[in-house]
């Protein structure tokens, strides 16, 4: 961790970004898995098993901790098997590709056997057997992570899994970003929710309507009414409405909020959630710099994210 700070602020002052920009690039063109490779995919994972729902934030601070916390509720459903956290395994797609490539390399005729990107949806199937070994077969897994990169990478490493993409205002992101690590720079936070909001915006319009179990929600919808945004994930992913325990929602505890710190640190312990706790809107004690830097860097993006319809804030 102190390596990886030291290295985050030597880039700064060398003036390098730390965003890995290749996982933004885009694939439109990249090849999907045929049938042949998802009937594999199936025996791997496990043909009995439901899919698992994958929770993606456009980037920390996006709130996909509480969203979890609301669907984890639900009886069916088993969440972070094995204490995974966390599961950054889509944004290791381009080590993925890279491995295939020297795979096919060191033996050329195997290239004429192997086409596309068939690693891709053989190891993410590998990782769901992995997660299923955790949990009873009646049970459905949900994992999140809150990074969209190699985002369009999602229906060809895991083709038989659910998505739930997690947008959030990214003003209160950078706002909670620098509030939660000192390090942080200002600006490059903005450039980083820039792409990921622009990844998930561009996902969307290739995928709303045409994939199942496939689903972008605003962290704002799900705040202020947590009881819709249950109903609707239900009818969304194929669970049971009826047997979600609603009245169970007010009682989730605040886990990594920059407002609730411990010893001046932000705690990722569960906190009694205070009254009148409300996570929107927070960045409007800006200053009029930061105003503009954000403008500049993510205002288009933040006015097509539907968050405001002009920049005269």
């Amino acid at each position: 961790m102190i390596v990886n700070k030291t290295m985050r602020r030597l880039r700064r002052i060398l003036g390098i970004s730390n965003i890995d920009m290749r996982g933004y690039s885009g694939a439109s063109k990249h090849a999907r898995p045929n049938d042949e490779i998802v009937d594999i995919v199936r025996d791997i994972r496990g043909r009995g098993r439901k899919p698992v729902i994958f929770i993606h934030g456009v980037m920390p601070r996006s709130g996909t901790v509480f969203t979890g916390e609301i669907l984890r509720l639900h009886p069916s459903l088993h969440a972070y098997p094995n204490e995974l956290w966390e599961i950054p395994f889509l944004e290791l797609t381009g080590d993925l590709i890279d491995v295939q490539r020297h795979f096919l390399r060191a033996y050329r005729q195997n290239a004429e056997k192997m086409n596309g990107y068939e690693f891709l949806p053989l190891f993410g199937a590998s990782m769901v057997a992995y997660l299923h070994s955790f949990v009873p077969e009646e049970k459905r897994v949900l994992v999140k992570i809150p990074d969209v990169q190699y985002l369009d990478y999602f229906p060809t490493v895991f083709p038989c899994e659910h998505l739930l993409l997690l947008m959030r205002d990214g003003r209160d992101v950078v706002n909670s970003t620098v509030k939660t690590w000192a390090d942080a720079d200002f600006a490059e936070t903005c450039r980083e929710w820039n792409l990921g909001a622009r990844a998930i915006l561009d996902f969307n319009r290739a995928h709303e309507g045409k994939r199942r179990g496939y689903w972008m929600v605003k962290y704002e919808d799900v705040v202020s009414d947590p009881a819709a945004f249950a109903s609707l994930a239900c009818k969304k992913f194929e669970l049971d409405e009826s047997s979600f325990p609603v009245e169970r929602i007010s009682s989730i505890s605040v886990r990594g909020s920059s407002e609730i710190k411990n010893g001046g640190k932000v705690t990722w312990s569960a906190a009694e959630k205070p009254e009148n706790f409300n996570p929107v809107g927070r960045w409007q004690g800006w200053s009029e710099r930061d105003k503009r830097i954000f403008k500049k860097i993510a205002g288009g993006t933040l006015i097509e994210a539907g968050y405001c319809d002009n920049l005269d804030w």
